[in-house]
């Protein structure tokens, strides 16, 4: 039940509020119970989706971002040379998606082809825009290479045309793989709905490679959406140090084999006995019988080089057959 306050107290309150008062302070907190002391500090949470879990490791994530860049460099080059026409195509994204996401993500319709990948099992997505595939046809027909106003399907005739340019893409997209596997790239499937192909389950993981072209004032996208289950039979291939640079150490093995193939090497080797210096005036008046005289004795010191390079000293001398040799005295060379 509600307290009810005095006349008192009544006037005591508007007393206190005529004379400027501070208002009545808010109670002071509670003291926290022995259970909340207990109790530490609160631990972040991270959200993790059960139903899409990462399936491709960072590490090959980076190994595909750097494979396919380099695919976007060699396939500028090439589609600028088979068009007569500079073009820039640039990586844009390396992600991780489900397929049916990236079924919502394409227009429709689409250039939309499937491209099985042998020796591999299965096959990918390869989906360029429309906004794309028609400026070039029409620059590869001799026209300007704009877009067109209303987008459309493409036509059978339109469709064979711009197999030139898939074929390019997949000759530098198989040579960009080279370093991991020998892979043969061939359409297996076309069509301009994406939702009349389904290469994998809708849920299933998928890797998205997200290029873009840009042809003039014309840009477009290109998309590969290749399985996550595809790469785990090379997973294993997927090492940093071939696109870095970096190598390690060589192993007892390797040295092994590197010292044996050293040593079947042939070098030129050859005792020198130095002359005079002479001007080019009097090499050019030189003639049969003339003679050049040495800054060496004969029974002197002489220097065998090993490629052109003083490596031991020594003498010449005759052996047992009466032939010249020559005969090591020092195997280091003096400084």
């Amino acid at each position: 039940m509600a307290k009810i306050l005095s006349q008192e107290e009544v006037d005591a309150l508007l007393k206190s509020h005529v004379k400027g008062d501070k208002p009545l302070s808010a109670p002071p907190p509670e003291k926290p119970s022995a259970k909340s002391k207990k109790a530490g500090p609160q631990k972040k949470v991270s959200l993790y989706n059960f139903r899409r879990p990462d399936r491709v490791s960072r590490e090959q994530m980076r190994s595909l971002h750097f494979m396919h860049d380099r695919f976007a460099r060699n396939f500028s080059s090439s589609l600028s040379a088979y068009l007569r026409f500079i073009t820039e195509v640039n990586l844009i994204s390396v992600e991780q998606l489900s397929y049916q996401e990236f079924l919502l993500s394409v227009p429709d319709p689409t250039c939309f082809n499937a491209i099985s990948l042998r020796p591999l099992e299965g096959a990918f997505a390869m989906e360029v825009n429309p906004q794309l595939v028609f400026p070039i046809i029409d620059k590869m027909l001799g026209g300007p290479g704009e877009q067109v106003r209303h987008m459309r399907t493409m036509t059978d005739i339109e469709q064979s045309i711009f197999d030139g340019v898939l074929k390019l893409a997949l000759d530098d997209l198989k040579d960009a793989w080279k370093t991991i596997i020998e892979l043969d790239f061939k359409v297996q499937a076309r069509e301009t709905s994406p939702q009349l192909i389904q290469i994998v389950a809708p849920n299933e993981v998928v890797i998205l490679i997200v290029f873009e072209v840009k042809m003039g004032n014309t840009a477009g996208m290109i998309n590969l959406a290749i399985p996550s289950i595809i790469l785990e039979p090379v997973s294993n291939k997927f090492d940093q140090e071939m696109f870095t640079g970096y190598k390690k150490s060589a192993t007892f093995e390797e040295a092994k084999l590197l010292s044996a193939s050293i040593k079947r090497c042939d070098m030129a080797v050859s005792a020198e006995i130095r002359g005079t210096s002479l001007t080019l005036a009097s090499v050019l008046n030189l003639q049969a019988g003339d003679m050049i005289q040495l800054t060496k004795k004969q029974d002197a010191v002489l220097d065998l080089t090993i490629d052109a390079i003083p490596r031991m000293k020594g003498f010449v001398a005759l052996n047992v057959h009466q032939k010249r040799v020559f005969q090591i005295t020092s195997a280091g060379q003096e400084q």
